[in-house]
């Protein structure tokens, strides 16, 4: 059986930045590259993870590990979305490495870099969320 290559969005409302970044800082005294996980963004905020991984942004990279379109044109008539802003997702989850772009003579191709994403969220026990967050539709 094929291991999946997951994406985890991981929620740490507890967490300073200096844990956050503790990985980077860690790569940057030591000289050694690559030392927090590719596949592992960790937030001590949901709005911001919210605002990573949009409805929308799921739809394309959910039609990415489905559909495997041929290039963005594909991918928005696929979806039935506008190519813009399809196009203005498709550059969000290329900055966040969840998927690539790659140049195909005058096409360019978005590949999913993984085949799921997840999301860890811990069960907070007597501790109150830094923060709220609202899911409108």
């Amino acid at each position: 059986m094929k291991s999946l290559k997951t994406f985890t969005f991981k929620y740490e409302p507890t967490a300073t930045p200096h844990q956050m970044f503790s990985n980077m800082w860690e790569a940057a005294d030591t000289g050694k590259k690559n030392i927090q996980p590719k596949n592992v963004l960790m937030s001590n905020s949901l709005e911001a993870i919210y605002r990573c991984i949009t409805p929308s942004r799921w739809e394309i990279f959910t039609c990415l590990v489905e559909k495997k379109p041929t290039n963005i044109t594909e991918l928005a008539r696929l979806l039935n979305k506008n190519y813009a802003n399809v196009w203005k997702d498709i550059q969000t989850l290329q900055g966040l490495e969840i998927i690539k772009l790659k140049k195909e003579g005058k096409e360019i191709r978005p590949i999913a870099l993984y085949d799921r994403i997840v999301f860890d969220l811990p069960v907070l026990v007597n501790k109150e969320p830094r923060a709220e967050m609202r899911l409108s539709s």
